[in-house]
């Protein structure tokens, strides 16, 4: 029997020593590593601001610009831009001028809406990415026509209206503004698709809106208006049907329709120079 029970004892420790060898080496193992769960982001969502659109042109091709090499920061999400992209736009003027006549809201998508209005030549009425002159337009009597209409003509003053705004846009950097335009890029490219147009182009669209402005007629002589109604209008029937941004370009007077022609074309130069994707 001490045989039996020797060999029963020497059984059971080598069945612990076993079974402790395997315990130590599944708890030392490492465990594999499991991959993080891939979250995908939520889609960014229109926030709903109503945009008015003309109908879309036909608007020439052009290479869109490639994103900066090093960018200078991290580039925020749409919805969340209005800050930084407001910032950024009253950075190119002195003083932070600009500060009073743009708009703390939507700011991307203002701006797109703006110039995708612009590529036909008209003018946003409402949702503007900046904010109207205060006071109306300034005029002068000049004549009561056979008809009893009176006629008068754009005053000096109201040229004066725009001075300061179109000063504080022949005085912004064209290099800086330009780096920021590629900064911002792929925002005003997002905010461009919302829209829902066939050209997805945004950077087209950005040269058909300056062209339209350079293309506005230069007008010698005193302009006419007459006011049937509350309105004033020209008395020219083809200057009154002229697109928006042509009859806005005749309003603020031939001296800053010059400068901003001027700047806009020194930015067109630039911006058809940007490296393309």
């Amino acid at each position: 029997m001490g045989g039996v029970k020797d060999w029963l004892i020497a059984l059971l420790i080598a069945a612990a020593v076993v079974f402790g060898i395997y315990w130590f080496a599944v708890r030392e193992a490492p465990k594999p590593e499991l991959p993080a769960p891939v979250v995908e982001p939520a889609p960014e969502t229109d926030a709903g601001v109503d945009l008015e659109q003309p109908s879309e042109p036909e608007i020439a091709p052009a290479p869109e610009p490639a994103p900066p090499v090093e960018p200078p920061r991290t580039l925020p999400a749409l919805n969340d831009s209005d800050s930084e992209a407001r910032k950024d736009i009253i950075s190119l003027s002195a003083d932070g001028a600009l500060a009073q006549w743009i708009v703390p809201d939507e700011v991307v998508r203002k701006w797109v809406a703006a110039v995708n209005t612009a590529t036909k030549g008209d003018l946003m009425h409402k949702n503007r990415p900046f904010e109207n002159l205060k006071g109306g337009i300034a005029v002068k009597d000049l004549e009561t026509r056979s008809d009893g209409q009176k006629v008068y003509v754009l005053s000096q003053e109201n040229y004066q209206r725009y001075d300061q705004p179109v000063r504080l846009f022949a005085m912004v950097d064209t290099n800086t503004a330009v780096n920021l335009y590629q900064f911002w890029y792929p925002r005003l490219k997002q905010a461009y698709g919302e829209l829902g147009l066939k050209n997805k182009n945004f950077h087209a669209a950005v040269l058909a809106a300056i062209d339209q402005a350079l293309a506005a007629p230069e007008i010698e002589g005193p302009i006419k208006l007459v006011r049937p109604t509350v309105y004033y209008k020209f008395e020219d029937e083809k200057l009154e049907k002229m697109p928006g941004l042509h009859k806005l370009m005749i309003r603020i007077g031939p001296d800053n329709a010059a400068r901003v022609k001027e700047k806009l074309r020194e930015l067109k130069a630039s911006l058809q120079q940007l490296p393309s994707e």
